[in-house]
């Protein structure tokens, strides 16, 4: 277990829901999710990598938190629950946010389908995961 990296990863995670946070007050609300769940991405690999796990090169870290799930303890156990919903939620605006999506025969950008209440759902989500996080840090 690596505790300077995991403490880096959880800095880039604040950073990014600072940014987040930025994004949501400009009314950016693809990038505002994108960097929620970029943030809840970081966050969880902090905590993998406090468990001696290695995070998803895919985004998907949520597989890898339940993988981990049934040999935690039961604090722990439920904690990751949490996360895992939460993650499952926010991981495909990791992509879903940078391209253009199909609506029927054409392709809108992010900014057209990213609503202030999709936005906000993702910030609140991953300001959770980063708080759920940081004890199982110390």
């Amino acid at each position: 277990m690596d505790s300077k990296e995991a403490d880096s990863y959880l800095e880039t995670a604040k950073d990014q829901l600072r940014d987040a946070e930025l994004a949501f007050k400009e009314a950016r609300y693809a990038l505002c999710a994108f960097l929620s769940a970029l943030g809840a991405e970081n966050a969880t690999s902090a905590l993998l990598i406090k468990m001696c796990a290695k995070p998803s090169k895919k985004h998907m870290n949520s597989l890898v938190l339940n993988r981990l799930a049934s040999t935690a303890t039961p604090d722990l156990q439920l904690a990751l629950r949490e996360m895992i919903e939460s993650m499952k939620v926010l991981e495909p605006h990791i992509t879903k946010a940078r391209y253009p999506i199909r609506i029927g025969l054409e392709l809108s950008p992010p900014s057209k389908f990213y609503t202030k209440e999709t936005a906000e759902k993702a910030l609140t989500q991953a300001q959770e995961i980063v708080m759920r996080v940081e004890p199982y840090l110390i």
